[in-house]
C-alpha cells in the first residue's frame, strides 16, 4: 500500500526475485542518491528548507496513515511526537501511580484517562507549562481536559518538541518511507549501541558546550556516563551515607572551568545541594591538579583565576571568587555573542575542538572514589555518529551565543559596552581575516575587562 501510494510516486525502489519490495538501500550508494534527490524535491514542493531535520518533517507530512508497524514486535505506532520521553514518563507514572511503558499510550490517551479533577489539571498545566486564562479554567472538567490536550498538541506534538517523542525515528533516504523498521518500543533491543547499559555511558553535558568550556568533552562525557553504570554504592565523601556516586565538577564550568576528568565523587543529594557553590577545599584541589600538570581552567577565564586563586583563605573568599568569576565569564560569552552575530562562525570556531569527538574511551579499574588510579583506554574512531556528535557540539555552542541575550542572568552586570571602540576594532580585524592580530586583541580585551571586574568586586 505504501509503495503504491501516490504520495511516493517517483521514489526509487526495486523488487527481489520473490516479488518483495527491497525496502532498504544504502544512503550513499547510487540508488540511495536517487532517493536523496527525490526527498530533496519533496522538501522543495512542501516548502521545507534543506537543513537539519528537514527529511523527518517531509516524511511525517507525506506518510498517508501516520502509523508505522514495528517490524520487530508488530506494534502499531504513531510517527508523530505523541509519546512521553523517559523523564516525562517517569514523572507521570510517579504522580498517578501507573506502570506505563513509553509506547503503551499516546499523550492524548494518557491525559484523557488521567485528568479527572483539579489536582490532575494543575499537574498537566505545570508539567507542560501551559498558559491558561481564567475563562479557560472556568469550564467543566471535560472541556478543560480537551483544552489541555489541544494545547499540548498545538505547542508540543505539532512542533515536534520535547518532552515528547515520535513512535519511530526518521531514516531518510535509506528506508523507503523515511522511517526506521524498528519502533521506539524495540529500539533499545535491536540497536546494540542503544542498550540501556551502553547508553548510560553516553552522557552529554550540554552546559559544557553552551559555556564554551575547554577540555576533552568526549572523554569527560564518557567518564560522567561511567558513574551512571551499575548499581554499586560507596560512602559519600561529604555526607557519609552509602549511595551511588555522581560526577561533580570540582571547578564549575559555569565559572569558566574546563569540562574534563577533574571530577569529585558525590552522591546525588550532595551534588544537587552543592549546585555551583565553590569551597576553599575545591580551590585547593584545583591548584593541586594544576601543579600535577592538569589543565583546570578554560583559556578565556585563566586571567581572573590566576589573579585570585592564591588569595582565597576560606569558604567565604571562595564564594566571593565564584561571584567574580561568573561575572567575568558571562561578559566573555556576551563578547563572543557579539562577535558571532556580526562576524559569523569562522573566527570563533577556532576556539572549539570538535576533533575530540572522534575518539572512543573505555576505562579499567574504575572506582569513583579513586579516579587517580583510572586507566583510560583511548581509540581513534570515525563514524556517522561521531561526526554527528562533532556537529552537535558546534551547533549547541553557537546556538547558546545566538540565544545569549534572551537567557542572560539578570544578576550579571555587563561591562562589555564600556569597551565598544575596542570591540569594533576587533570586529574589523575579524572581518578582514587578520586572525592573529584579532587573537591578540581579544585576549588583551578579556584581560583588561577581567581586571576591571576584579577591582570592582574583589579589591
Amino acid at each position: 500500500m505504501i509503495v503504491n501510494h501516490p504520495n511516493y510516486k517517483g521514489l526509487f525502489y526495486e523488487r527481489a526475485e520473490d516479488g518483495r519490495v527491497k525496502w532498504v538501500v544504502t544512503g550513499k550508494s547510487e540508488k540511495g542518491q536517487l532517493r536523496q534527490a527525490w526527498w530533496d524535491e519533496q522538501c522543495r514542493i512542501l516548502n521545507i528548507p534543506i537543513e537539519k531535520g528537514c527529511y523527518a518533517t517531509a516524511a511525517r507530512k507525506l506518510h498517508p496513515t501516520k502509523v508505522k508497524v514495528c517490524q520487530c514486535c508488530g506494534k502499531s505506532l504513531s510517527i508523530l511526537y505523541e509519546y512521553p520521553n523517559k523523564n516525562l514518563l517517569k514523572k507521570i507514572n510517579a504522580h498517578f501511580g501507573l506502570t506505563l511503558n513509553q509506547t503503551d499510550c499516546t499523550i492524548k490517551d494518557i491525559i484523557g484517562q488521567n485528568c479527572m479533577n483539579n489536582a490532575d489539571v494543575l499537574f498537566w498545566i505545570d508539567t507542560f507549562g501551559l498558559k491558561l486564562t481564567k475563562s479557560d479554567l472556568d469550564v467543566t472538567i471535560t472541556a478543560l481536559r480537551q483544552k489541555i490536550i489541544d494545547l499540548v498538541y498545538k505547542d508540543f506534538v505539532d512542533k515536534c518538541q520535547s518532552p515528547l517523542s515520535p513512535g519511530v525515528m526518521s531514516n531518510c533516504p535509506d528506508r523507503f518511507d523515511g522511517f526506521h523498521s524498528d519502533g521506539l518500543c524495540c529500539r533499545e533491543k535491536t540497536d546494540k549501541g542503544r542498550h540501556a547499559d551502553n547508553m548510560k555511558t553516553y552522557t552529554q553535558d550540554r552546559r559544557a558546550y553552551e559555556e564554551w568550556a575547554d577540555g576533552d568533552f568526549n572523554l569527560a562525557n564518557r567518564l560522567m556516563g561511567e558513574f551512571k553504570k551499575g548499581s554499586k554504592t560507596y560512602v559519600c565523601p561529604k555526607c557519609g551515607k552509602r549511595r551511588k556516586m555522581t560526577a561533580d565538577h570540582i571547578g564549575p564550568i559555569s565559572l569558566g572551568f574546563c569540562h574534563s576528568t577533574n571530577f569529585a565523587p558525590l552522591c546525588q543529594s550532595c551534588n544537587s545541594s552543592k549546585n555551583n557553590r565553590f569551597s576553599k577545599s575545591d580551590i585547593d584541589k584545583l591548584i593541586a591538579l594544576e601543579k600535577s600538570g592538569k589543565t583546570v581552567i578554560s583559556w578565556h577565564s585563566k586571567v581572573i583565576w590566576d589573579a585570585l586563586k592564591t588569595k582565597v583563605k576560606n569558604d567565604e573568599d571562595a564564594k566571593k571568587l565564584s561571584h567574580v568569576m561568573v561575572q567575568c565569564h558571562q561578559n566573555v560569552l556576551k563578547l563572543f555573542s557579539k562577535i558571532y552575530t556580526t562576524c559569523g562562525t569562522e573566527y570563533l570556531e577556532r576556539f572549539l575542538h570538535p576533533e575530540f569527538a572522534f575518539y572512543d574511551y573505555r576505562f579499567d579499574d574504575f572506582n569513583p572514589l579513586h579516579l587517580e588510579h583510572l586507566n583510560i583506554i583511548k581509540k581513534e574512531l570515525d563514524s556517522t555518529n561521531k561526526r554527528k556528535n562533532a556537529e552537535r557540539y558546534k551547533r549547541v555552542a553557537f546556538e547558546s551565543l545566538e540565544d545569549f541575550d534572551d537567557k542572560a542572568n539578570r544578576k550579571i552586570t555587563f561591562v562589555i559596552e564600556q569597551y565598544e571602540p575596542t570591540v569594533q576594532k576587533l570586529i574589523a580585524l575579524i572581518k578582514s581575516k587578520s586572525y592573529t592580530k584579532a587573537d591578540s586583541l581579544l585576549k588583551d580585551l578579556i584581560r583588561v575587562m577581567s581586571m576591571n571586574i576584579k577591582r570592582a568586586m574583589w579589591d
